[in-house]
């Protein structure tokens, strides 16, 4: 005989985690995937499952990416051609640069505080707004946004992790894990390193992958590039100090703070780049002179720095000096992200500045 309170339960939960799934999420087998290579169902940029967050994937040459946060980063901020996105209603690749973009809807973005989804169609982008709110944009105004919003962005992930990420990855990893077998050295992206742990089941009974995604980040950011769970000696900055370079609130982007003293008077700006600049004008021997670890987030001595110029990491105001306590972390920094070069502090000059500048 048919048990009709087990069918009712059966429903229930089943609608239940319908209608707790994501709203960019597809099933796997729904999703066109176009990398290639054991890990190719991981965004390359963050390591992110491609079906989990598939509506917002945008696609350039061999990548996907799962948001268009991660192909602004991918392409150091320069709007890239021939570009495809995934439309929201069909969920067939499209043309990015004919897409209808709705942007800052109610709907959750991705690796952004700010959503953006595409369509195909005008007329399902306006039905989507009137529903859903936001603005209406073309894929170049689009990326424009993402651009403006990106260090506000990374701020909002590195929140997320140092809150909550780290120590369930790190959990997991100790508990679960097969440590000795788990290189994070061998691997270039963070794509590789998840997938190496999947199929090569190194942690055991981890089948979600929420949970693949947080050892993956753990082991990444703090084993492979060296940021710390601990809390941080950050540079305390006064709610209402402005960088005297560019006029920005420097409080407001604590990640990329720096200072200098000069006879009891303390001057804070929102990056390397703007302190740099300040030095050159006031044409003065600074000692007193402090920069944030890009891993840590730690006070450290700016003359003892290591500095990797055009990577594809961008401060407050663009494109930065990004400051490290050691050469080996610069190093991992600058390979992981296309750095140029690795500079010391008196290396640093006018030149380099407007280098960066362009």
């Amino acid at each position: 005989m048919i048990n009709i309170n087990k069918i009712l339960l059966i429903i229930t939960i089943s609608l239940t985690a319908l209608s707790g799934q994501m709203f960019q999420t597809v099933p796997i087998q729904k999703a066109k995937i176009i990398q290639q290579g054991k890990d190719k169902i991981y965004c390359p940029n963050c390591g992110m499952h491609l079906g989990k967050f598939y509506k917002t994937n945008h696609i350039h040459k061999a990548n996907q990416y799962c948001s268009l946060h991660c192909l602004v980063e991918n392409n150091q901020g320069k709007p890239p051609s021939n570009v495809k996105v995934v439309d929201t209603n069909s969920l067939k690749h499209i043309d990015a640069f004919k897409a209808f973009y709705i942007v800052g809807s109610k709907k959750k973005g991705t690796m952004s505080l700010n959503s953006k989804y595409a369509f195909e169609d005008k007329n399902e982008a306006i039905k989507f707004k009137r529903k859903f709110g936001g603005k209406m944009m073309s894929f170049e105004e689009a990326f424009d946004v993402a651009k403006k919003d990106f260090v506000q962005d990374i701020n909002m992930i590195e929140k997320k992790r140092t809150k909550k990420v780290y120590k369930i990855g790190k959990k997991l990893y100790l508990k679960k894990c097969q440590k000795d077998m788990i290189d994070v050295n061998k691997f270039q992206k963070i794509s590789m390193l998840k997938n190496h742990i999947k199929t090569e089941k190194l942690c055991k009974n981890i089948v979600q992958d929420k949970q693949l995604q947080a050892i993956a980040v753990y082991l990444w950011d703090i084993k492979k590039l060296g940021k710390s769970l601990q809390k941080a000696d950050t540079i305390k900055v006064p709610k209402s100090a402005k960088c005297p370079v560019c006029g920005m609130f420097v409080a407001k982007y604590p990640k990329w703070a720096a200072t200098v003293s000069d006879k009891g008077k303390n001057y804070y700006f929102d990056g390397v780049k703007d302190m740099m600049k300040f030095i050159f004008k006031t044409k003065k021997e600074y000692k007193n002179i402090k920069v944030t670890d890009y891993y840590t987030t730690n006070e450290i001595d700016a003359i003892k720095a290591y500095y990797v110029t055009g990577s594809t990491i961008y401060g407050p105001m663009g494109h930065e000096l990004i400051p490290f306590s050691t050469r080996e972390k610069a190093k991992s920094f600058k390979d992981d992200h296309s750095g140029k070069k690795i500079l010391r502090y008196s290396q640093i000059d006018k030149k380099v500045i407007n280098e960066i500048d362009k």
